[in-house]
């Protein structure tokens, strides 16, 4: 997450050039993430819904973030930008969606790295820091994933990430206009925990 500025009022030391965080998006974004959308359109149409031309339309897209906001505030999903550096260039996109309270308390992650940025370890910082947002603000016990087997990129994010795999979805979901299957994967707040203090042991 973005940090907030300290109690004491001392400003926050630069960031560094490759720095990756997450903040809300916000209406001024719609901008940077439609042209972001547009250059990536053609890698990801294998990977996502079908969609419309008019999605790729600044009002769409101020309309997404929009609805987004108004969500967050009901706590009913969860949507930021991928960003890096100082000047804060938008990388990518991730959300928390269809969360679910009472015994569950679970939430999907699902994000995209526009092309200019992949390979750069966007997408596992990303995921990484949603995971911690999830359990340790929004008070989630668990997030689980799907990707498609033949995404090894988005495979290798969730391992990296943390996340295990709990088996394969046969024709889960509808991508592109073909029912694929999709690798389950997961994790809870007890495992965030233990790796973060396996992490910090000495």
């Amino acid at each position: 997450m973005k940090a907030n500025k300290p109690e004491n009022g001392a400003t926050q030391p630069p960031r560094h050039p490759e720095e990756i965080f997450l903040r809300p998006l916000e209406r001024k974004d719609a901008e940077a993430l439609l042209q972001l959308r547009l250059a990536s359109r053609s890698n990801y149409e294998s990977f996502q819904p079908a969609r419309e031309d008019a999605y790729y339309t600044l009002s769409s897209q101020k309309e997404e973030i929009e609805e987004g906001l108004f969500a967050a505030e009901q706590g009913t999903d969860y949507t930021f930008g991928i960003f890096r550096g100082p000047e804060e260039e938008l990388a990518g996109r991730i959300r928390l969606s269809a969360v679910h309270r009472g015994v569950w308390q679970n939430a999907n992650v699902g994000y995209f790295v526009g092309v200019p940025y992949q390979g750069l370890g966007c997408g596992t910082e990303a995921v990484k820091q949603a995971a911690r947002f999830a359990f340790l603000e929004a008070g989630l016990h668990r997030l689980q994933a799907a990707v498609m087997p033949w995404n090894h990129a988005s495979l290798r994010v969730m391992e990296k990430a943390g996340f295990r795999r709990e088996g394969l979805a046969e024709r889960y979901l509808r991508i592109n206009g073909i029912w694929e299957d999709h690798v389950l994967f997961a994790l809870t707040a007890e495992e965030l925990e233990r790796d973060e203090e396996s992490h910090s042991s000495p």
